[in-house]
């Protein structure tokens, strides 16, 4: 079915070199993209909107309230941190995103966080993120910003996107948000493969997670990454 689609199959191929460098091998067999009809394809259970520029997979609730570090992780990772966690592979996520030719930014963490006010304005470079899950024939539909706070501005929350495409850092030949689990970070983490870009964002400390605006703890949603 692949060879059916050759731009996506070269995009492809060029997020896994990109992504996995000299790991990658011919004789690996990665995930079919599977054409779903009206610009959607399946890859490895994301969801790929290649004309909305957005990418869908399913998550659980895993805690409502209490710190975070975490708003996503994969289900060997750190659940015990993060609001939500999924089946799906970080390396599948990350390699989606490259699909739709985003590019993750570059030498982020080479000025330390508590700098982020001196950084330059990357908003505008920011991933919109949506939690989406019925509710007894309702849709629920909520920014997952909307689903923690930060416990000194309780009452406070960014006007702008904050969920920058950082992509996770390879160490001696180990894509590191695989081997963590780390997907979407509140607290940030090199390993993961979004962070916040918010403000006190490397104080581990401030942000819990906001019970009212969550769905039952171990309920199934999905998550919307909405590209920049």
């Amino acid at each position: 079915m692949i060879s059916k689609f050759p731009f996506l199959v070269f995009l492809l191929a060029f997020a896994i070199a990109h992504l996995y460098g000299n790991l990658l091998k011919a004789n690996e067999n990665w995930p079919e993209i599977k054409k779903l009809g009206n610009g959607l394809y399946n890859f490895d259970g994301i969801t790929i909107d290649q004309k909305n520029r957005k990418i869908e997979f399913p998550m659980i609730c895993n805690q409502q309230s209490g710190l975070i570090e975490y708003g996503i992780v994969h289900e060997n990772g750190k659940i015990h941190e993060s609001l939500f966690r999924t089946k799906i592979r970080p390396q599948m996520i990350h390699a989606s995103l490259l699909l739709l030719k985003a590019k993750a930014y570059e030498n982020y963490f080479d000025q330390p966080v508590e700098n982020n006010s001196t950084r330059p304005n990357l908003h505008n470079q920011c991933l919109r993120i949506e939690i989406v899950w019925d509710a007894n024939g309702t849709t629920q539909n909520v920014d997952i910003r909307d689903m923690y706070y930060n416990h000194n501005e309780q009452n406070q929350k960014p006007d702008e996107a904050v969920f920058l495409f950082t992509g996770s850092r390879m160490i001696e030949k180990t894509f590191m948000a695989e081997h963590t689990g780390s997907i979407l970070g509140v607290y940030v983490d090199p390993d993961a493969i979004i962070n916040s870009i918010e403000n006190n964002s490397d104080n581990d400390d401030l942000w819990l997670g906001k019970k009212s605006s969550m769905p039952p703890l171990e309920n199934n949603v999905t998550c919307v990454l909405h590209l920049p």
